[in-house]
This record gives C-alpha cells, sequence and structure tokens, in this order.
C-alpha cells in the first residue's frame, strides 16, 4: 500500500468521523466498492460490498433495489460508488433507506487532484466534481449541511483529494388527528335522575 494512500485513508476517516458527529447515529450503512478497504471508525456498522453490476455482500441484490425497507436506516456512508465501472443509481436507493432525519455522508476522490489521476488515470475525469456531487444530492431532496469551509475547498480545483458531502433526510412532520368527541346520549333504561350532591 502506498504512503500517498495511507495518507488519504486518514483523511478520508477524518472527514467521516466529523460528518456524522451531530448527532452521532447509533450505526450506520456502509456502502462501498469490494476493492475500497473501509476507514477505521469507532461508530456501529453493518458494510454492504458492491462491484460493477449488484451488491453481492453480505447479500446478493441489484444496485438499484436493496432488500431494506424504506426509512429504516439512521445513518448511511456512500464511499467511492460514482467510480466509472460502477452502474447504478446508489444516492436514490440510500435515499429510500433512510430515515427522515437520517444523515448521508458520501465520499469520492477530487477529479481534479493529481492523487485521482495517479490512482485512476483519465477515467479520473468520469468522477462527479464539487458542484456536481452537490446537485447530485439536491435531486433526491437531501439537504447538504457541509461545512462552509469544505464547501470552499471543493470548489478549487485539485485542492482536496477527497470529496466529502453531508446530507440530511428532511423529516417529516408529525401526523396529528384531530379528537372528535361524540354528544353523550342518555340510553334508555331503568336509572333515575339523582338529587344527591357530592360532597
Amino acid at each position: 500500500m502506498p504512503a500517498g494512500f495511507s495518507g488519504l485513508q486518514a483523511l478520508e476517516t477524518r472527514l467521516v468521523e466529523a460528518g456524522f458527529a451531530q448527532p452521532r447515529p447509533n450505526w450506520i450503512l456502509e456502502v462501498a466498492p469490494t476493492a475500497s478497504a473501509s476507514p477505521k471508525s469507532e461508530l456501529r456498522r453493518s458494510r454492504v460490498l458492491i462491484d460493477a453490476e449488484s451488491c453481492c455482500w453480505p447479500y446478493k441484490a441489484e444496485l438499484e433495489r436493496w432488500p431494506l425497507d424504506d426509512d429504516s436506516v439512521p445513518a448511511v456512508l456512500l464511499r467511492h460508488v460514482w467510480q466509472p465501472a460502477i452502474r447504478g443509481d446508489l444516492l436514490g436507493e440510500a435515499s429510500r433507506v433512510l430515515k427522515p432525519g437520517g444523515v448521508l455522508v458520501s465520499v469520492s476522490a477530487n477529479p481534479w487532484h493529481r492523487l485521482a489521476w495517479r490512482e485512476l488515470g483519465r477515467t479520473a475525469l468520469r468522477l462527479p466534481s464539487w458542484p456536481q456531487f452537490q446537485w447530485m444530492h439536491l435531486r433526491c431532496d437531501l439537504r447538504l449541511s457541509t461545512s462552509a469551509s469544505l464547501q470552499v475547498r471543493g470548489l478549487v480545483p485539485g485542492l482536496v483529494p477527497v470529496l466529502v458531502l453531508v446530507a440530511r433526510k428532511p423529516a417529516q412532520p408529525a401526523r396529528v388527528e384531530p379528537l372528535r368527541f361524540r354528544q353523550p346520549r342518555l340510553v334508555g333504561g331503568s336509572a333515575v335522575p339523582s338529587q344527591c350532591r357530592a360532597a
């Protein structure tokens, strides 16, 4: 493993931890390519590995049809799923399973950084740039909550090797059903109204 890669891994770990800092979820669903090393983290997580066309571990499923209920996952980490070989809308699926108010952290190599070019060559140009990365999340009705400093760094081409975007699924307001009271009715029977007063 090259020294540059371990430095990138350490940077990615710090940025991912910061993305899940407030409020800290009780567990996360991490989705990453099979060849991607998982960042060191204290967060409890379940990991789903994907290849070019499907989820391949711990279950086999289509990339766009995860066997998870809608609004069931408190937090999702999408790591390097925008590589040119991967075909599928993982962001849409992550948005579907994310609970309202849940956090989504997305990580991608910066297509304009020299380390991305060293690792991926010309295919780095197929990775999303910062504005495109943000737009992809907005089209899924996610609210961006990335810090201003990360946004500025992402806008300057080649400044940071890793793009990290933090987004939230909007919380749904609670549904309140109005209470409907019925007018009391006297039912026929042998009861006689009383003249007794309570003490």
